[in-house]
């Protein structure tokens, strides 16, 4: 059976392989645009609804770009756009796996986590929106993060990805791009009372999923209404000739609401909340550590929430063609237990986390003959607070003791203004530029308690009162030759700001094991530069899309070894703390295709290289994933009531890490025994991590299709063959998920 496997991958490989060296493929920035209630209902559904359009003149519409509507065929920068449609068919359990397929991203899988890195970059150097309200804050860390996932996966409705800084758009954090979740609205009026919903259940085999959605709007001509629930139950996946993968499941609910209100045809007030939660986040790093096998690192619950309200008015004259202004706030708190054994103790920390952030803008944008211009500003404030108790637990039993451990992030308040200025000129036939530049200033104030100081650290050290100012830029242009073919050419600056988690972070991480941060109050803001070209073809059967770019890092944070520390219920580490020694490049190439063979026959994919160095140490940069790619082809029936698409993800061996990539439980033999060490060695000889060939097939029928309701049904087959592989910097792996059917359907009422 082995046997039989091992040679139709072989062949599955050639096939697809054959097909991507002779047949250019596609980018799924070739998107439909995203679907409101009230059109649905309309819609003809004879159309194609299953799948987005792969070919075609790149007229949808996105607004993370230039922060209002525009075409994306004008965008300088390097976009995607994630579709309604595509999202459905890909039924992906959490926002980072809906990305997997992107090009220009690399998506790790870390348990409930994972995380995008978007050209080198991850963590908080990437950043992350809901609906243009930041979900990145100065809790952030560097490396692999769960901030991205903590959203329903049921309740997007559609991202953006910028690849390329987005500071002069949003700011700090943004230096290796932007992702906008843009969740389902109530944005569309009606002559009459309209109503409707959706009813979604998904299964899956791989990991015992079960996932439900229940969605209900409602819209007159002047109420709109749109309010979902998302619930799931992941268990531990499965993978090949292991079976099943202990402490890689989970337990999430969540859901979204929308309230519109039309108060004249240009003047709108809308009110929107979404929260989830997720329970036993279970973490398979270092989970076998502990003797007795008990998971060092567990969640027992953690809920994120945003509640926005938004006014827009348009069209009042060409000074004001749309403005608006938004307050929002924004709510996190979480339990995270580590549990370390030794000969008598049973030592638990527990971590209670909780952030609050409330902020508000104004933006407007202005029209006049060849220039349109939007500007406004920004404001938050953010209040963190982090408390520890340690309960220490006797083998032999006897009463245990709680007391609270020295060494915590103390309490504060972050404080962020900035304003902002987007021109967009045609001051020629076929040429679209842009100019655009932004200033920032971050406030962090601490207020350290008793328990916060360890030793050698005091009360005193720790107390905060920091402000840094930063301006950024960026200039970008597309020149249309024709309808078909454009040059894109693109400028940008980055920067981002210290944090509380930069600045003032005391403990060992989660997915490393014997070395612990230290508080480190003299950094400064870490700054970029990037320049980026490209051709683009957009045809009738025909899409292609290839950009060069190179990004030149400077101040960058090092963690530089200070001696050893004692963490309390931890025991002796070494010490590492945060300065700005360091300085960079990171370069590559991103390509996309897309071939309409017949009108029902699609060959698409893309490819991606990135090369990072770290200048200052003349080693290479962390996080760098090797070359990778995929290609994929698609069959439709006539008025795509069936469609089915074979798709294979490529990636080639990792021949170059970071020093310190080789302190990551990732790069260990078992990762749920923590760092590489002389017991648990590397994975592979050098560190190396093995390339990969991944099949998956997936289909989708439309069974019932009326006027006002339809049923579809989507079954997809993951890692087809039950490859064997890790995947780069997915901590939480001993092996990837094999092989997984999953079936998914979804009636429109």
């Amino acid at each position: 059976m082995m046997r039989f496997m091992r040679a139709a991958n072989r062949f599955g490989e050639r096939v697809l392989a054959l097909a991507f060296l002779l047949l250019p493929l596609h980018t799924t920035a070739a998107t439909q645009q995203s679907a409101n209630p009230a059109q649905t209902a309309d819609q003809d559904q004879n159309k194609a609804k299953l799948t987005p359009p792969l070919v075609g003149p790149h007229t949808e519409i996105i607004v993370t770009a230039s922060r209002t509507s525009e075409s994306i065929g004008d965008v300088p920068q390097s976009m995607s756009v994630l579709g309604k449609s595509l999202i459905e068919t890909l039924q992906a359990r959490t926002p980072n796996m809906m990305l997997r397929e992107e090009p220009g991203l690399y998506t790790t899988q870390v348990a409930t986590q994972g995380t995008p890195i978007i050209r080198g970059q991850m963590g908080n150097r990437v950043l992350y929106l809901w609906d243009g309200i930041r979900i990145n804050n100065g809790a952030l860390f560097s490396g692999p993060n769960g901030f991205f996932n903590q959203v329903p996966d049921g309740s997007v409705e559609r991202m953006e990805v910028i690849r390329g800084p987005g500071a002069v758009q949003y700011g700090s954090d943004a230096i290796g791009g932007v992702i906008n979740i843009l969740t389902r609205s109530s944005d569309e009026y009606s002559k009459t009372v309209q109503t409707g919903g959706t009813a979604e259940f998904r299964g899956s085999t791989g990991d015992s999923e079960k996932s439900g959605l229940a969605e209900f709007w409602l819209a007159s001509r002047r109420v709109t209404f749109m309010g979902s629930y998302t619930g799931q139950d992941v268990g531990d996946y499965k993978a090949p000739l292991i079976g099943r993968q202990a402490n890689t499941g989970f337990d999430a609910e969540g859901g979204d609401i929308s309230l519109g209100f039309k108060l004249r045809d240009n003047e709108v007030v809308r009110l929107s909340w979404i929260h989830d939660r997720r329970y036993n986040v279970a973490t398979y790093a270092q989970s076998k550590m502990n003797a007795s096998l008990i998971p060092r690192i567990f969640g027992p619950f953690e809920q994120r929430g945003i509640a926005k309200a938004d006014y827009e008015l348009t069209n009042v004259n060409p000074l004001s063609r749309e403005l608006r202004m938004y307050s929002y706030y924004e709510y996190y708190d979480a339990l995270r237990d580590q549990t370390v054994e030794t000969s008598t103790l049973f030592n638990k920390t527990r971590s209670d986390t909780s952030q609050r952030v409330w902020g508000g803008g104004v933006q407007n944008e202005s029209t006049a003959k060849m220039v349109r211009l939007v500007y406004g500003s920004d404001y938050r404030t953010e209040w963190l607070l982090s408390d520890k108790t340690l309960l220490a637990t006797p083998k032999a039993g006897g009463p245990a003791t709680l007391s609270i451990p020295n060494g915590n992030v103390p309490p504060g308040n972050y404080d962020v203004f900035d304003a902002f200025g987007i021109a967009q000129i045609r001051p020629v036939r076929g040429l679209a530029a842009s100019l655009g530049v932004r200033l920032e200033s971050s406030h962090l104030i601490s207020a350290p308690r008793p328990q916060d100081a360890l030793t050698p650290f005091t009360v005193d050290t720790l107390r905060l009162d920091m402000r840094w100012n930063a301006g950024t830029w960026s200039a970008g242009a597309v020149y249309h030759f024709n309808d078909v073919l454009s040059l894109s050419g693109n400028i940008a600056t980055g920067f981002r700001a210290p944090t509380f988690s930069d600045t003032l972070s005391t403990g060992v991480p989660v997915f490393a094991s014997g070395i612990a941060s230290v508080p480190s109050p003299n950094v400064k803001p870490e700054r970029s530069i990037t320049y980026e070209l490209g051709p683009r073809y957009s045809g009738r059967t025909l899409d292609l899309s290839f950009t060069a770019y190179t990004t030149q890092l400077t101040d960058l944070l090092a963690a530089q070894a200070t001696g050893t520390i004692n963490i309390p219920g931890i025991g002796i580490v070494v010490a590492r703390q945060n300065l700005n020694v360091s300085s960079g490049y990171v370069r590559g190439v991103e390509a996309s295709w897309a071939w309409q063979v017949t009108p029902r026959l699609d060959l698409y994919g893309h490819g991606t290289f990135t090369r990072g160095q770290d200048t200052f140490q003349n080693v290479p940069l962390r996080f760098i994933p090797p070359v990778n790619g995929m290609m994929a082809a698609r069959w439709t029936t006539p008025h795509q009531r069936w469609w089915i698409e074979a798709n294979m993800i490529l990636m080639d061996r990792l021949r170059r890490h970071a020093p310190d990539d080789e302190l990551d439980a990732g790069f260990s033999m078992d990762p749920g025994y923590g760092s590489p060490s002389v017991t648990n060695p590397a994975y592979r000889p050098n560190f190396e991590m093995p390339g990969y060939a991944v099949t998956n097939l997936r289909t989708g029928f439309n069974i019932r299709n009326e006027k006002k309701r339809d049923l579809e049904v989507f079954v997809n087959f993951g890692d087809l063959f039950n490859v064997r592989y890790r995947e780069p910097y997915a901590q939480q792996e001993l092996l990837a998920p094999g092989f997984s059917a999953l079936i998914g359907t979804r009636l429109r009422f």
